[in-house]
């Protein structure tokens, strides 16, 4: 997975039950010190954490979730630097949206030179805008939890023939709209090719490994047989360009959107096509 970046999104709702929470969080964790470990990166959004909090403090995203654990990993590695994470936010979020946790968080992670940061115009950021910005900075997708965020993520993912592994926790979406990745799970057991379009076969067969809803798997090995997961697929893919070493828009970010507009300019193409057979 060395160079890889794999995107995380979900939620949970106010009514997920504490230990299932709890599940969901430990999991987060674990799978991110997995990529690290395989030489790998995450892809999360910098979003508001302390609005998600139960009355137990405890977030109901996951992304700095993760990006804790990239800084723990970060100040206990020999390794030397390189990027870790690549974060999508507004641009007013360190002023409006972040904790000071989550601020020194990120502060430290800047200083190591581990992160990269895309900010969005605070005037353009909704969620189609961050979410194209998550899509081009990622190689393969995680889901857990979430809603339509979660799912239309999952869905223009696969469709640029990226890895997709959507997990059957139920922990219901922070917004409460949809099922999000139990929605993504549902239509990977029907078509599995479609987000793992080379190594289906084998997937199909470990699903279990990686199943969280009955308990029956601990957060540590489901983690490691999900990066095992898009380990294996994601070694088909063709290498892409590295990010350049300031962060900025790197080649592989512009490489994606321009296939991502491909995609929607075939689908504008197609609908034309089915307007004049139809009219025909």
């Amino acid at each position: 997975m060395k160079g890889k970046f794999v995107l995380i999104s979900g939620s949970a709702n106010a009514a997920c039950p504490q230990l299932k929470l709890e599940t969901a969080i430990g999991f987060v964790r674990c799978f991110t010190r997995e990529v690290l470990t395989r030489g790998g990166g995450v892809v999360v959004l910098g979003a508001d954490e302390r609005a998600t909090q139960n009355e137990l403090c405890v977030p109901r995203i996951f992304d700095w979730v993760a990006l804790r654990e990239v800084e723990n990993y970060a100040s206990s590695t020999t390794n030397p630097n390189r990027r870790l994470a690549r974060i999508v936010m507004s641009d007013d979020a360190r002023e409006k949206r972040l904790t000071n946790q989550n601020l020194e968080t990120l502060r430290n992670l800047e200083q190591r030179e581990v992160v990269s940061v895309y900010y969005i115009p605070r005037q353009e950021f909704t969620g189609g805008a961050y979410r194209s910005e998550q899509i081009a900075a990622a190689d393969a997708m995680l889901a857990i939890g979430g809603g339509k965020g979660t799912y239309s993520l999952g869905s223009e993912v696969t469709d640029l023939k990226m890895p997709v592994l959507p997990l059957d926790l139920q922990i219901g979406s922070l917004g409460e709209d949809g099922e999000g990745a139990l929605a993504l799970h549902r239509e990977m057991m029907d078509n599995p090719s479609r987000f793992f379009p080379n190594s289906h076969n084998d997937v199909i067969n470990k699903l279990s490994l990686v199943s969280l809803n009955s308990g029956i798997n601990d957060v540590e090995n489901a983690a490691r047989a999900a990066s095992d997961l898009i380990y294996a697929e994601l070694g088909f893919q063709s290498p892409k360009p590295a990010e350049n070493s300031d962060g900025k828009a790197h080649d592989a970010l512009r490489w994606f959107k321009d296939r991502r507009n491909l995609l929607v300019m075939f689908r504008f193409f197609e609908r034309i096509r089915d307007h004049f057979s139809s009219s025909g």
